[in-house]
């Protein structure tokens, strides 16, 4: 809820509970924007779960379409070929070895259709010639010893004299020979085989029943087709399923879901697991062999139960329905499955209820989520009528609230359609460029402190340590009596911008512009611990700002503004000077004067920013500074040691104002010669100065203590000299 400005000391105008006319509109129209949503959320649910039956009949209906037309694919070559391979040229050829006329061609086949194991000719003397895929049968490849890149295989029987041998021979990929075996005794013949007698009684393909292949452990069936030949001849071909069932593994209805082929007789004929359609077996005399799985022997509960009730209905067809299994609800159907060539074979589909109801039932919960945000935002727009009195009313309080902070920035003007509050508005718009507009002669900072603390500022002030900054531009007068008016008041804008600005960025207060002098302290109104080097952060960047403004003034060809600083650190006492209708925020002492005169003695050694003993050594940590002189400034009687604010030690946190490191060399050998200087060594201290200048030639300084030193050299002063110099002017 939004709260009303507060009064000066952070006390609300009024106490106790108070209800916005906004938030009263809400809670009248709550209720009614519940009774609207209710119906719209019921309405959702009611056809939600409609729709997840019709779903799932969609899912279950293309799964079915998918398997029947995934089995048809995989059946039809096969019947094609049972009908048309006795046709082709060379079919009733005798092999010889290894050597047949159509062995390219079965190549050629098993190639394009992995589902087909074996294509094969038996003949009625015993011979038999067979070609193998073992590409993805490795039990096949392990049981006949096939080389590594083998991918068909090749046998041959031949009946000789009464005697039958059997050959292998290995092919890679391209028909070529990686291996043959040696001939052993054949203990195949396919005379005995049920697919050789049935094509051998009956015209047209035969198929077998469903079957497990002893060399590949797969389940499959044969074809087989008599062909019209010299003597008996019988040409057969295998197919596994195993392609059904990873075919079957893919295609899942929902997220757990399952998918299998069983015969009426509960037989399995496909799985998503192709390994469990066989299962294996151990004989009375301990032989282990693979036989064709069942939907018992499966041990699958959800199977089970599907079978149950396709047994339950009389072994037919079973329309889509409910089934409960474990206390799970799921969805059931059964479909007929004539792609295998019988009419005995049949597909179930079982998808648990919630892989079609959950997310419908999760639309139902977002729509109810739905029906609670209109509740949410109905309500609130019901009360826009309302709101739009109240808007107006807060955007004004709060536009209040933001100038009584000093936020004078923004531009933006509030207008309604409300007499009074257009008039309003308008007042506050224009409290708050007049205030923006006399915010600019007074520190913001100050003016903030008394808004914040709710006093009424008073005549008076308070002792403080404070730090201060004079500032004023190098000869003056004579640039001023040389430029016109308007441009030196664009001049002395532009250079009051640099230098304001670097001042305020590091918290100080500027007391007032004077002239070309710009006054600035720290530690008032506001303390702050390290106000000695924000005031020499600020000294060197408003004289690097001031360099970059002269660059771009020296450009354009127009006079120089260069900048003089002093600095000192000293007692005073801060508060308000003046009268009670007009008063001044600044500070007074005899520290303020001093600093003045640091900044006026700059003229004197050509020096840019001039700081006292105290302001060198609070700050020699992460400054670098050198002894300038010991004066009595004109109005002291006191000695004053002046030392040159050079920059920043490379290591301190101001990168962007630190000295060049060889500076730093050169102010170490600075601090020897004035040593030597004041210490009447004065031999010694020339050679140091001359190195000095030789070093530095545009250092006025060191030029200037060549001058002294030399006098010094030819007057010879007494015993009671000092290196102390005295002005009688600023």
């Amino acid at each position: 809820m939004d709260h009303p400005p507060q009064m000066p000391g952070g006390q609300h105008p009024t106490q106790g509970m108070r209800v916005s006319l906004r938030t009263a509109i809400m809670v009248i129209f709550f209720c009614f924007g519940l009774i609207l949503t209710t119906p719209l959320a019921w309405v959702n649910y009611s056809q939600g779960s409609k729709a997840a039956l019709e779903v799932a009949g969609s899912l279950f209906e293309q799964a079915g379409t998918n398997v029947s037309l995934r089995t048809k694919l995989l059946v039809q070559p096969f019947a094609f070929l049972g009908g048309t391979v006795h046709l082709l040229p060379g079919a009733s050829a005798t092999p010889s070895g290894f050597a047949h006329p159509l062995k390219r061609t079965f190549l050629d086949i098993l190639e394009e259709n992995p589902q087909v194991y074996s294509l094969y000719f038996g003949y009625g003397d015993g011979g038999f010639f067979q070609v193998v895929s073992l590409k993805g049968r490795p039990k096949a490849s392990a049981n006949l010893g096939a080389p590594a890149g083998t991918h068909f295989a090749v046998r041959s029987i031949e009946a000789k004299g009464g005697a039958r041998t059997e050959s292998w021979q290995h092919l890679d990929q391209n028909g070529k020979v990686l291996a043959s075996a040696a001939p052993r005794p054949a203990n195949y013949d396919p005379r005995t085989r049920p697919w050789f007698s049935a094509a051998e009684r009956n015209n047209g393909p035969q198929q077998t029943d469903l079957y497990v292949f002893s060399s590949t452990q797969e389940l499959g069936l044969t074809v087989s087709r008599r062909v019209e030949a010299p003597g008996r001849m019988v040409f057969g071909m295998d197919l596994t399923l195993e392609s059904l069932s990873r075919f079957l593994a893919k295609e899942k209805i929902g997220e757990s879901g399952l998918l299998f082929l069983f015969d009426k007789d509960g037989g399995l004929i496909g799985h998503p697991d192709a390994s469990r359609v066989t299962i294996a077996r151990t004989d009375k005399s301990g032989t282990q062999a693979m036989e064709r799985a069942t939907v018992e022997t499966l041990g699958d509960p959800l199977a089970l139960s599907a079978y149950g009730k396709f047994a339950e209905a009389g072994k037919v067809p079973l329309p889509q329905q409910l089934m409960r299994v474990d206390g799970v609800d799921y969805l059931l159907q059964v479909r007929p499955v004539a792609e295998l060539g019988t009419n005995s074979d049949y597909m179930a589909l079982v998808a648990r209820v919630d892989d079609f109801t959950g997310p419908l039932a999760r639309a139902r919960n977002q729509s109810l989520l739905f029906a609670l945000g209109i509740i949410l935002v109905v309500v609130p727009l019901l009360g826009m009528a309302a709101r739009s009195f109240s808007k107006g009313l807060w955007l004004l309080a709060r536009e209040a609230e933001r100038i009584r902070n000093m936020d004078l920035n923004s531009q933006g003007e509030w207008h309604s359609r409300i007499d009074e509050m257009e008039h309003l508005g308008c007042a506050v718009t224009t409290m708050r460029c007049a205030l923006k507009s006399f915010s600019r002669y007074l520190p913001q900072t100050l003016v903030r402190q008394f808004v914040a603390s709710g006093v009424s500022p008073e005549l008076g002030g308070e002792r403080r340590e404070i730090t201060l900054l004079f500032t004023d531009v190098e000869n003056f007068t004579p640039l001023a009596e040389h430029l016109a008016p308007e441009d030196l008041m664009q001049a002395m804008g532009e250079y009051f911008e640099v230098v304001g600005q670097a001042i305020l960025e590091r918290g100080g207060t500027i007391d007032k512009f004077i002239g070309d002098a710009v006054m600035a302290f720290w530690n008032a109104p506001f303390e702050s611990e390290d106000h000695v080097e924000r005031a020499c952060v600020a000294a060197l960047r408003l004289s690097k700002a001031s360099e970059e403004l002269n660059q771009r003034r020296r450009d354009s060809g127009l006079p120089l503004l260069r900048t003089r600083v002093g600095i000192h650190t000293g007692a005073a006492v801060v508060g308000n000077l003046g009268s009670t209708d007009r008063m001044d925020y600044t500070a007074l002492g005899a520290n303020v004067n001093l600093a003045s005169r640091l900044e006026g003695l700059n003229k004197f050694y050509a020096t840019r920013i001039l700081v006292s003993r105290v302001v060198r050594e609070r700050a020699r940590d992460n400054f670098v500074f050198r002894s300038v002189d010991v004066v009595v400034p004109k109005g002291s009687t006191e000695p004053l040691v002046l030392f040159e604010l050079v920059g920043a030690m490379p290591q301190s946190p101001f990168a962007d104002v630190a000295a060049p490191r060889a500076m730093l060399g050169f102010c170490s050998r600075w601090e020897r010669a004035i040593t030597l200087y004041r210490t009447a060594q004065w031999d010694k201290a020339l050679v140091e100065f001359r190195a000095l200048r030789e070093a530095l030639p545009n250092d006025h300084l060191a030029g200037m203590y060549c001058t002294r030193t030399e006098r010094l050299l030819e007057n010879k002063p007494g015993k009671d000299w000092k290196a102390l110099q005295r002005y009688s002017a600023k």
